[in-house]
């Protein structure tokens, strides 16, 4: 992130005065820190396209999940199907204990890669992936701080504190890299936060 001269973060302290005068006040006292979170996700935003190309390509990216879950699953297998000197020959060289931990992890890992590989998408035009997930992060940050869910209202120019503390939100920790205009609308922003409160209905209906 470009960062001024003084080694302020641009905008900071906008965003610091926006959190201390909107927040509850029992989170007031949070509000650099709540700051300084948004401006990590904002950065990590810059980072993720600023390498667009490498993850654009949703087939490719779902590719190699599942060739990485089906190495993983396969030296798996091959390490449990060790005839019995063989195991111990390699257990003698790679310490049994070891061993047995990285089968385990193997098959995490393949579970782990099939249900990344699973979650991207199969078809259509490529979603700017970055752009939600900052949308997301940004919505979990400003749940925990401001003990409400993120709304945006409106969908036409104005002002963006008309939109909702969300929105204003989101303007003020907006990623350097991000486009100033054509992007983050509030219709955008509404569908991202839905896909948001879809997921989090199943995770509880999944939850034991």
């Amino acid at each position: 992130m470009v960062r001024t001269g003084s080694g302020t973060p641009p905008g900071i302290d906008d965003l610091r005065a926006f959190l201390e005068r909107e927040l509850p006040p029992a989170s007031t006292k949070d509000a650099s820190y709540i700051a300084k979170c948004l401006l990590k996700a904002a950065a990590r935003y810059d980072r993720y396209a600023a390498r667009r190309n490498d993850w654009l390509n949703y087939t490719r990216r779902r590719g190699r999940f599942a060739r990485i879950a089906a190495l993983a699953e396969a030296l798996a297998s091959d390490l449990a199907e060790l005839d019995s000197l063989s195991r111990d020959d390699l257990d003698l060289r790679f310490d049994a204990e070891k061993l047995s931990k990285l089968t385990a992890s193997l098959l995490v890992l393949r579970n782990e890669a099939e249900h990344l590989a699973n979650a991207i998408q199969k078809s259509g035009r490529p979603r700017d992936v970055a752009e939600e997930r900052w949308i997301l992060e940004v919505a979990d940050i400003f749940q925990n701080a401001f003990s409400q869910p993120p709304r945006v209202w409106g969908s036409g120019a104005g002002p963006a504190r008309r939109r909702g503390k969300f929105y204003h939100l989101l303007e003020l920790c907006r990623p350097p890299s991000f486009p100033r205009y054509g992007k983050l609308s509030p219709k955008q922003i509404d569908r991202v936060i839905k896909g948001r409160r879809r997921r989090s209905r199943v995770l509880f209906l999944q939850a034991p």
